[in-house]
C-alpha cells in the first residue's frame, strides 16, 4: 500500500512540474515576464553609459534593424540566437569583448521594448541575475537622445537615421 501511495505521489509531483503556462497572446507573455524583469529608462541607461560601472549592452533586434541606428557600445545579438551566444566564449572572442558573467549587469533592448523584455526573461532563466530591459526600447532612446546613436554604413540597407537633404528653394 505504501508503494502505491508513494508511486502516486511521485506521478502527481511530476505532472505538476511538467505543466507549462499557456498564454493567449505574446502581449500576455510580455506582461507575465514584466512581473520578474527589471526595466531601465533611457535616462538611466545614459547615466550608466557615462558612469564607471561595468555593463554589457545587447541589441536583440535583427541585424537589418540594428545597423541603421543603434545605441553606442551595444553588441547585436538577435533574440533568436541570444541563448546560444550569451555564454559562448568563441562568440565573444570573435566580437572582441569579454563574455559577461552571470552576476554582471546586462541591459538588453529592442525596437519598442517587448522583445527586450522577453530577452531579459530568457537571460534570467539561463541564470543571469542582473538583467535590465530598456523601457520602450530603441525608439524611446532615439526620441530622448536623437544625437546619441551610431550606424554601420558598410552594412546598412537603407532606412534609419539619414540626415535630411538640403531642399533649398522657396
Amino acid at each position: 500500500m505504501k508503494k502505491i501511495v508513494l508511486a502516486f505521489a511521485v506521478l502527481f509531483s511530476l505532472a505538476a512540474c511538467s505543466k507549462q503556462e499557456k498564454y493567449a497572446s505574446a502581449d500576455e507573455m510580455v506582461e507575465k515576464a514584466l512581473q520578474e524583469v527589471k526595466l531601465i529608462t533611457s535616462e538611466e541607461l545614459e547615466a550608466l553609459m557615462n558612469g564607471e560601472e561595468i555593463y554589457t549592452l545587447i541589441d536583440v533586434r535583427q541585424p537589418e534593424e540594428h545597423y541603421p541606428g543603434f545605441i553606442p557600445g551595444s553588441i547585436n545579438i538577435p533574440r533568436g540566437s541570444l541563448e546560444f551566444n550569451i555564454a559562448d566564449s568563441a562568440f565573444w572572442d570573435n566580437v572582441g569583448l569579454y563574455m559577461p558573467l552571470p552576476e554582471e549587469k546586462i541591459v538588453v533592448y529592442d525596437q519598442k521594448g517587448k522583445r527586450g523584455i522577453l530577452a531579459a526573461k530568457t537571460l534570467q532563466m539561463l541564470g543571469y541575475s542582473n538583467i535590465y530591459a530598456l523601457k520602450d526600447g530603441y525608439k524611446k532612446w532615439e526620441l530622448t537622445f536623437p544625437d546619441i546613436y551610431e550606424k554601420n554604413l558598410e552594412k546598412m540597407n537603407g532606412g534609419g537615421h539619414e540626415a535630411p537633404k538640403s531642399g533649398g528653394g522657396c
